[in-house]
């Protein structure tokens, strides 16, 4: 938990007591290669701290899977709107590697926001990083080319490139394999 401590505390300065309940309603999980943290359909009931191994969102949308982001260490993993609102998610969050993650259950995690005001203004604050983060993404998929997004990608998690097949870092980008190895090419 010591990646996720410093993670808090670059965001916030969490007392060792509020650090200290927060801990006590954690959870550590090993999740397999193939496994889902969320279904299409399901309630996200957790937020997913990852320790170590990657996961992708996607949808299937007219028989085509389109992949949306994609989750490594020390970043957090749920479909948000489905946490907050309480309806089935959209999309897919299935395990591409053995995991490692800590599990913030959504009951508990409240809970303890009803009783620390101090845990409550960090849920916050993770709250807004996650959102900065995906409406970074956005964004950038509304305005920006691909070769822009290919880029940016790149920056900002250049592991995709190592670790994930080339066909779904199309998916992801938007473009055709073609497209993406002729970007890819030209990069070099």
């Amino acid at each position: 938990m010591e990646n996720l401590y410093i993670y808090i505390k670059s965001i916030i300065n969490l007392s060792e007591q509020g650090w200290s309940s927060l801990k006590k309603v954690l959870k550590i999980r090993e999740v397999k290669k193939g496994e889902y943290l969320l279904n299409a359909g399901e309630v996200s009931n957790a937020l997913y701290y990852i320790e170590n191994g990657y996961c992708r969102a996607y949808y299937n949308y007219g028989g085509k899977t389109i992949n949306t982001n994609f989750y490594f260490e020390k970043e957090f993993a749920t479909n948000i709107r489905s946490m907050k609102l309480g309806t089935g998610s959209e999309y897919f969050i299935l395990a591409e590697e053995d995991m490692d993650v800590i599990v913030f259950d959504k009951e508990q995690l409240y809970e303890l926001f009803s009783r620390s005001v101090e845990v409550d203004t960090m849920g916050r604050r993770l709250m807004e990083e996650i959102l900065g983060r995906q409406e970074e993404q956005a964004q950038l998929f509304k305005l920006h080319t691909a070769r822009e997004r290919y880029q940016y990608m790149c920056k900002i998690q250049p592991q995709i490139l190592e670790r994930i097949p080339l066909i779904h870092i199309a998916s992801y980008l938007g473009i055709s394999m073609e497209t993406l190895t002729e970007i890819h090419n030209a990069a070099q």
